[in-house]
Parts: C-alpha cells; sequence; structure tokens
C-alpha cells in the first residue's frame, strides 16, 4: 500500500488541486527529506492555476523571494493579488508590504492602506500588528496612538508576540497608554513565552529590578539567558555581571569570562562594519581583494 507522499503524488499528477498543493507543501518543507524548492514551485503553480488560494499565496511568495524559481515582483503581485480576491489574508498583508517598500512595485499607499484595514477587519494579528506601527510611527497615516494601541491590543489578544512586545513598550514608557510597569510586565512576559528575543530581555530586568512584578534573582537569570543565548548584546552583558556576582545563580568567573568575550565579539564585529560603512561608499582602490576559491 502507498504512502501518504506516494498517495498525493498519484492525485496531484491526476489534477488534484489540494493535492498539488499539500505536495508542494512536501517540497517546501526543510526538515522533509523530499525537500526541493524548485518542485515545491512546480506543484504550487499547478494548484495556483486551478484557483487554490493558498497554493496562489505560496506561489507568490517564491516569485517574491526568487527561491525555488527566478525572483518577479511582477508575478508575485499578480499572484497575491488572485489569493487577495479570495480572502487570503495572508496575501493582502504580503501585497500591502510590495505596495509600499518593493523598488521594483508602484507605490500605492491607498491600496496598501486598504489592504492592512480589509485583513485587520477579517482578524489577522499580523495585519493589525503592521497597521498598527504605521499608525504609531505615523508613517503613510496620520499618527494615532490611540489607533495604534487598539490594533496591539486586537494582534497581542491573539497570541501575536511582536504585538505583545510592543503593547509591553507602550505601557512601559507611558507613550500612547498609561503608563503601568505592571502591565507591561505581563504582555512582555506573553512575548517572552513565545520565544521573542527582547522581550526575554526586558522580562529579565524587570524581574531583576522588581519592576512591576517581585523581586526574583533566579528568574530574571532564566530570562536573561534565553535572551542571551538568543544574540541580545544588553543580555549577554548582564548575564555576564550575573554570574560574575553570582545573582540568580552560582558564582563562575569562567561564565562571566565567556559571555563577556562574546559581548566583546559582537561590539568589535559592530565597530568594524560601521568603520567600513562610514569611511567607504565601495573599497577603496588600494585594497587589493583577493579572489574567492571555488
Amino acid at each position: 500500500m502507498a504512502d501518504k507522499f506516494d498517495q498525493l503524488v498519484i492525485k496531484a499528477s491526476d489534477g488534484d488541486a489540494e493535492a498539488q498543493c499539500e505536495l508542494a507543501n512536501y517540497y517546501y518543507d526543510i526538515f522533509d527529506e523530499h525537500f526541493d524548492p524548485e518542485l515545491a514551485a512546480k506543484w504550487y503553480l499547478k494548484s495556483a492555476e486551478q484557483g487554490n488560494a493558498e497554493a496562489e499565496f505560496c506561489i507568490a511568495r517564491m516569485y517574491s523571494w526568487g527561491d525555488g524559481v527566478e525572483a518577479s515582483s511582477e508575478k508575485a503581485v499578480e499572484w497575491f493579488n488572485k489569493a487577495a480576491k479570495q480572502g487570503h489574508t495572508d496575501a493582502m498583508c504580503d501585497l500591502a508590504s510590495m505596495y509600499l517598500y518593493d523598488p521594483e512595485v508602484r507605490k500605492s499607499k491607498k491600496k496598501a492602506i486598504q489592504l492592512y484595514e480589509k485583513a485587520a477587519d477579517l482578524g489577522n494579528s499580523n495585519a493589525q500588528y503592521y497597521l498598527g506601527l504605521l499608525y504609531l510611527d505615523g508613517e503613510f497615516v496620520e499618527q494615532s496612538y490611540e489607533t495604534a494601541l487598539k490594533l496591539f491590543k486586537k494582534a497581542a489578544e491573539q497570541d501575536n508576540p511582536y504585538a505583545q512586545f510592543d503593547l509591553g513598550e507602550m505601557y512601559f514608557t507611558g507613550i500612547g497608554a498609561k503608563k503601568s510597569k505592571k502591565t507591561a510586565f505581563k504582555w512582555y512576559l506573553k512575548a517572552a513565552k513565545a520565544d521573542h528575543a527582547l522581550a526575554q530581555y526586558a522580562v529579565a530586568t524587570m524581574c531583576l529590578e522588581g519592576k512591576g512584578t517581585k523581586q526574583d534573582y533566579k528568574e530574571a537569570f532564566k530570562w536573561m539567558k534565553e535572551a542571551a543565548e538568543q544574540g541580545v548584546t544588553s543580555a549577554m552583558y548582564d548575564l555576564a555581571l550575573m554570574y560574575h556576582y553570582g545573582t540568580g545563580v552560582k558564582k563562575s568567573n569562567k561564565e562571566a569570562f565567556k559571555w563577556m568575550r562574546f559581548v566583546a565579539d559582537d561590539l568589535f564585529e559592530a565597530e568594524d562594519e560601521f568603520e567600513f560603512d562610514e569611511g567607504f561608499d565601495e573599497a577603496p582602490d588600494e585594497i587589493e581583494v583577493e579572489p574567492e576559491d571555488d
């Protein structure tokens, strides 16, 4: 008896649009033994040509990224449009983003905002978050902290970690919301549990200082380590100090030194990039660039 994958191949080959899209998902799963972006694109396209909205969305993304197919903003917009017209809210978000930021697509602020608003009204948390960011920064729309706060809340209540973090920021700083460290901590913690690195650092520092929550050095260490392991430089530095002083963890100068070295490496790398970017528009003539090995 054929396994599920073989059955999908048979159904897809017989022209079943749902099977074609599902088969493409297998080929586009980097953890699957069948991973092959070009074959994924082939089957997404076959399914999309039969009007499958999810396939239209997926092939649009592949054209947008140039993954498995030659990059084409024109084709990406075409397929995003098709999926959006069928009510695919993620397609609406990606299409809106292209209208605002893709240099190869004619900008249309009006279309972009309409797409974000429609997707947000249909409950897409990413659309609610992206639209909230525009209102927070006053980018492409008239700035409105009140509207940003409402949109972030809607997205955060759907467990969108980015909205949860920014909502925490608004309550922590008092910008656009009544300042409340306790409420800020609540939203930071939700985002931290969803693996948001900066939220993890925020929770760690608030536990360390006893702001918005009771002071708890062990909990502070736990979240500081989580954030540090995700590459937050400030968390690496504070973690090194916690190891050095034995705050919330057994004192270990060895661990302190290890994390301080990570901080130094990050800072030197950032400084090198800054000096090159500031000093030259391109590599100067006197610097000889060795050819890469084939």
